[in-house]
């Protein structure tokens, strides 16, 4: 028969899987996915069951397998965070999509480093998943009902892939419950310092997911890209991270100072031509109408000049030179909080 200390021990365990952390314990394991003709199919978990009692954050990497900076900053968190000083849990997976992320960037095409080579979907595409699907969907359900579904707050850490590069900014999902959706404006896109919050608009997304699903305050934070490794992204990302455990009084602190966010919608712009696509640098003040990038062909010959959709900044662009007909050229942040045309399918 179990000791009385024994069971309020256990009563008070996180288990995920095969995974069980005790309070003041941190484990790590894998959740089981399923399986290809040459390899498990796994989804790394870390759970850190905090000495105290508080919230559960949910922090996932990785989604897209080669934005390196988001995952290392997943990982760094996951080194400076200490069970015995945590008040709640944190629910960590350090890299979704593991098949993309050995693959380290898969040739073919503008979107092949956004997807799993198992099956050539987007991860970020597809959730909530399917446990009957291929298995992108499989991995998607698995995340989210193991892991997204036991937590009260969830961040997902991209950047640039391989083909991007873009400012550092956070993209808020939207639950319909005005508290709940001030807390992901307000205390989790708000811990980052950033100048520009957009709010997310696609679906088969992980934080759409999440807060359709289960009304969680969720937001996405973006930094880094062209698949490197970049120190000021990784700093960006982990003392937001720390800046939203301390407003959650999960770790003790005072929040960094943050300037104050636009919240907008971000507008892109689209080639027409497929060529060679030159676009303006990330920073660029434009004005609406004004001509800030072209396509030429492998002649040097112009066919297409690129305008600004609205007075604003480029936040984003695509890296590589060759581009096809209707490829994300580069986006802009307005000046003013205009609603934006609804994008166009993007990998």
């Amino acid at each position: 028969m179990c000791r009385p200390e024994v069971k309020r021990l256990l009563s008070k365990a996180v288990r995920i899987a095969n995974v069980e952390a005790k309070k003041g314990e941190k484990k790590t394991g894998y959740i089981e996915v399923g399986e290809t003709a040459v390899e498990r199919v796994r989804i790394p978990i870390v759970i850190v069951n905090g000495a105290k009692q508080g919230p559960t954050l949910c922090i996932s990497g990785g989604v897209h397998g080669c934005e390196y900076s988001s995952i290392e900053a997943v990982v760094r968190t996951l080194r400076q965070t200490d069970p015995a000083k945590l008040s709640g849990k944190l629910l960590v997976v350090p890299v979704l999509n593991m098949a993309g992320f050995d693959a380290r960037g898969p040739q073919g095409g503008m979107s092949t480093p956004f997807l799993n080579p198992i099956d050539n979907l987007n991860l970020n595409r597809i959730f909530p998943g399917n446990p009957d699907g291929t298995m992108s969907y499989q991995i998607a359900a698995t995340f989210m009902t193991q892991v997204v579904a036991k937590a009260d707050y969830y961040v997902d850490c991209h950047g640039g892939d391989l083909n991007e590069e873009l400012a550092s900014y956070v993209i808020v999902a939207q639950t319909g419950d005005g508290e709940k959706d001030r807390i992901a404006k307000e205390v989790l896109a708000g811990s980052f310092d950033c100048e520009f919050v957009a709010i997310s608009g696609s679906g088969g997304g992980s934080i759409e997911s999440a807060s359709k699903m289960y009304s969680k305050p969720a937001i996405v934070v973006e930094a880094g890209g062209y698949g490197r490794l970049e120190e000021d992204a990784v700093q960006f990302i982990v003392r937001g991270i720390a800046n939203i455990m301390m407003k959650l009084k999960m770790i003790d602190g005072a929040p960094t100072p943050t300037r104050n966010q636009k919240v907008r919608q971000r507008w892109m712009v689209y080639t027409r031509r497929g060529g060679l696509l030159y676009t303006p640098p990330l920073g660029t003040k434009v004005k609406r109408g004004e001509k800030v990038g072209e396509v030429r062909n492998v002649f040097g010959e112009l066919l297409e000049t690129l305008e600004a959709p609205v007075d604003g900044v480029v936040t984003f662009r695509r890296s590589p030179l060759p581009a096809s007909t209707n490829d994300r050229a580069f986006g802009v942040f307005p000046h003013d909080d205009l609603p934006a045309p609804k994008a166009r399918p993007y990998p």
